[in-house]
């Protein structure tokens, strides 16, 4: 008899709502790919679809044909759209918060008096959006998977610029329009790195953070479409 793996699935924004659940304890053969997990959930809840999702195994994006271990968390999700945690290690502030941004303490957390420069980026909701007025928008992430994340960023932006203090935060949850989802605050020394790093995180954090936006307009709520940059979809 073949022997079996019991994992744990976590599914997210369409894909839960599609199930009908956000969590599911799964037996599957050993040496099951995750293309293969992929096909058992289908089987065992008929109106998911996970063509064309992204996959991660313990926090970090998985290819198709990866084989997840017995015990493993394998998540699926849409491509991304770019409860609190947080992380600090150093000179790199990484959060993730169900509340208002407090842009004043994010760009405190940068300021040294050896970094003459200290670059900034705040992302809102806007509307009207696409020529509709905009309610809302929930946004709605994989908490864990979003630290780990922001960890990789800081550490390929360290690896291309020499800064000083780094500062990733994100709000999770429904927010309406003019309010604060997200912010980036970098120091260095001299001005250049820190603006041409903060360039580079605004598009690295929207390829790599497992984040979804549901929004909501007077002609009713959709899921925004996201990028599959990150990782090969299934």
């Amino acid at each position: 008899m073949r022997s079996t793996n019991r994992l744990s699935v976590l599914l997210f924004a369409t894909y839960r709502e599609q199930a009908g659940c956000k969590e599911v304890a799964l037996e599957v053969p050993a040496g099951a790919t995750v293309r293969e997990v992929a096909a058992q959930l289908e089987a065992a809840f008929p109106e998911l679809t996970l063509q064309g999702a992204l996959a991660a195994i313990n926090e970090t994006y998985a290819a198709p044909d990866a084989v997840p271990a017995a015990g493993d968390t394998v998540a699926f999700f849409p491509p991304v759209a770019g409860g609190s945690g947080a992380a600090e290690a150093g000179r790199d502030h990484l959060f993730v918060v169900s509340g208002a941004l407090d842009l004043e303490h994010l760009h405190a957390l940068a300021v040294a008096p050896r970094y003459g420069a200290v670059a900034s980026f705040v992302g809102t909701v806007r509307s009207p959006n696409a020529g509709q007025p905009v309610s809302h928008i929930d946004y709605e992430g994989y908490e864990a998977m979003i630290l780990t994340q922001m960890k990789r960023a800081a550490a390929e932006l360290r690896g291309r610029f020499a800064l000083g203090h780094l500062v990733f935060a994100h709000r999770l949850g429904r927010l309406t329009p003019g309010e604060a989802s997200i912010a980036i605050v970098i120091s260095s020394e001299h001005r250049r790195a820190a603006l041409e790093a903060t360039h580079a995180a605004i598009d690295r954090l929207k390829e790599l953070l497992p984040i979804w936006k549901r929004e909501v307009t007077e002609a009713g709520a959709q899921w925004v479409a996201g990028s599959s940059a990150a990782a090969e979809t299934l």
